[in-house]
């Protein structure tokens, strides 16, 4: 048996994905990608806000059993765990630094040697958008279904970090990609896990 939630909170839920593919879509707001620390998504989601930012973390669902019952059920989980998204809005003077400031934030992901935040394009914040919103108002389970062969993706964590490649296939269910990662001048083979992957 697998427990949905009830009209009025998936219309509830719709509503708030429709805001914010209009947001992404009609502002002039430049994404970036903040690491949190362990286990401090909610804070650092919090403290961002709170400073007068707008901050996204995208959610899934999962379909999990019940020890006791063994009864299905689905619960949201985080898509990308220690990852979330910042709006900045440039012209009114809202900068990286304000993010570095909020409690629980690690650091803001940079593809450049010179440390310039990575930048977000609409096209992929919308996808992760609205992956998120087939997940949750959908009840669709979508791990490992954000990422297609041909995909320019970036390391976000574990070994390589950082590194920029290519999906060339997916792996058991959609869970593992295989990806060919740029490194020391030549192009090098990784099977990694697609919570530790993001566009670029």
């Amino acid at each position: 048996m697998t427990k949905t939630a009830p009209n009025e909170e998936r219309r509830t839920l719709e509503r708030n994905y429709q805001f914010m593919r209009a947001l992404i879509k009609c502002s002039t707001l430049e994404w970036v990608v903040v690491r949190t620390n362990p286990n401090c998504e909610d804070r650092a989601f919090e403290g961002i806000n709170a400073a007068g930012l707008t901050a996204y973390l995208p959610m899934i669902t999962e379909l999990r059993t019940s020890k006791t019952r063994k009864e299905r059920f689905a619960v949201s989980c985080l898509m990308f765990p220690r990852y979330l998204f910042v709006g900045l809005d440039v012209n009114a003077g809202q900068c990286c630094d304000m993010i570095r400031k909020c409690d629980g934030v690690e650091k803001i992901l940079s593809t450049t040697l010179e440390g310039a935040p990575h930048r977000v394009p609409m096209r992929e914040m919308l996808r992760i958008v609205d992956t998120a919103c087939e997940a949750e108002v959908g009840q669709k389970l979508v791990k490992g279904q954000l990422f297609s062969v041909g995909d320019q993706v970036m390391l976000v964590a574990g070994v390589g970090v950082q590194l920029k490649g290519e999906v060339r296939s997916l792996r058991r269910g959609g869970e593992l990609a295989r990806v060919e990662v740029k490194a020391f001048g030549r192009t090098t083979k990784a099977i990694v896990p697609v919570d530790k992957l993001t566009f670029r």
